[in-house]
């Protein structure tokens, strides 16, 4: 499995099928590391965060999961959605799923300016999404969405419009887009919202969801 990052519980895998401007995954040095280094490296860990760019692409998860879950591990996995076979071979073995919400399922052009993708393989994206989605629903699985503010992308109200096509889930997490300095000549048309709009969509988002976490501002909480 290439890797970009593993220990303090956390598998960070490299490599992706989208191409979000934003994304510093793909520009990170990765590493092969065999499923038996990997799960080495977690011993200790009650809990595993499988994220990175995108785990799912990777052949060997389902063997990673596996051996993690017998060793009682419980497994939350991070995904694009757009592989629903791959998430459908491991959710025996995870207990929560987080899908990220890329931008506004309504406007093509704007997400597929998101994710890097012309607007046919976007299409492919949402339908994918949804396919993902609906498995994590028949698994009984724990559902976490997770949606990155930007500005004149994904607000409040894009977020309401995009929840209320997904349904209820168990969790949101409300995270804003913030920009760096090394980023600024590939990602110049996207701006961080205020801390303000970021609450805001926290609080559409409880409509949606039990708990919201919203992080901001250099701070990270639930809304009420």
């Amino acid at each position: 499995m290439r890797v970009i990052k593993v220990g303090n519980c956390r598998v960070e895998a490299a490599y992706c099928n989208l191409r979000c401007p934003y994304c510093t995954h793909l520009e990170m040095r990765s590493a092969d590391m065999n499923v038996n280094e990997i799960v080495s490296e977690l011993d200790g860990c009650e809990t595993v965060y499988i994220g990175g760019a995108e785990p799912t692409i990777h052949r060997d998860l389902k063997d990673l999961v596996e051996k993690l879950a017998e060793k009682g591990v419980k497994v939350t996995l991070k995904t694009s959605g757009f592989n629903p076979k791959a998430v459908e071979e491991v959710l025996s073995f995870v207990n929560m799923v987080v899908l990220e919400i890329k931008g506004d399922f309504d406007d093509l052009k704007k997400l597929s300016i998101l994710i890097g993708l012309n607007e046919e393989r976007t299409k492919k994206y949402l339908e994918n999404f949804f396919k993902t989605l609906e498995a994590v629903r028949k698994s009984g699985k724990k559902i976490r969405i997770w949606a990155r503010m930007i500005e004149n992308y994904l607000d409040a109200e894009t977020l309401e419009r995009v929840m209320s096509r997904i349904g209820k889930v168990d969790e949101v997490l409300v995270y804003q887009y913030l920009s760096k300095p090394e980023w600024d000549k590939k990602v110049e048309y996207l701006s961080p919202p205020s801390f303000e709009e970021v609450v805001k969509a926290g609080k559409v988002a409880k409509k949606f969801a039990d708990k919201v976490i919203v992080v901001a501002g250099g701070r990270r909480f639930e809304i009420d």
